[in-house]
């Protein structure tokens, strides 16, 4: 007797009878718009969002009798470690420059003051650091004055330096 035996399945037929899953076919619509319209369609409804205030219809209440009250001040940030920080950091500011941060070091007590670090003022010390380390150095020096109670002379000292008296990202 003669041994018939089965014809063995090809691949192909072994992935259609066994494999669970089916290739996922793209969902193509003919007609209509297309996602890129329906994008464009969604991004100016984000931006509708954000329109420019519109002044109001509503009349001001105030009373004829009395007086406008005085112009106030503009509301400030308390002064903390990190509003200075940020501030430093304005412009793509990295730190004063050498002779602008050394007046600052003797403001705030220079030597006298054992835990506070010299700033990286000498020319070989300057040109070894990366602006990301003179920033990280200056902010050092932000959070020693916050911890000593000394913002308020550090505020002063940079809002009296001239921007070209500040090192930026990418200059030397």
């Amino acid at each position: 007797m003669a041994r018939h035996s089965r014809p063995r399945p090809s691949t192909d037929d072994w992935k259609t009878a066994h494999w669970p899953y089916t290739m996922p076919a793209p969902d193509a619509r003919e007609g209509g718009p297309s996602l890129w319209e329906q994008w464009r369609e969604a991004e100016r409804g984000f931006e509708l969002g954000f329109a420019p205030t519109q002044p109001s219809q509503a009349a001001a209440m105030e009373c004829a009798s009395s007086p406008p009250p005085p112009p106030s001040a503009p509301a400030l940030h308390p002064l903390t470690a990190e509003v200075l920080v940020v501030a430093a950091r304005h412009n793509n500011r990295v730190c004063p420059r050498p002779g602008a941060w050394a007046l600052l070091y003797e403001t705030l007590g220079g030597a006298r003051s054992h835990d506070l670090r010299p700033p990286p003022v000498q020319p070989a010390r300057w040109a070894e650091l990366s602006s990301l380390e003179k920033r990280l150095y200056f902010r050092e020096h932000i959070e020693w004055a916050a911890r000593h109670r000394r913002l308020k002379p550090v505020a002063l000292f940079m809002e009296r330096l001239a921007e070209a008296d500040w090192l930026h990202m990418g200059e030397a």
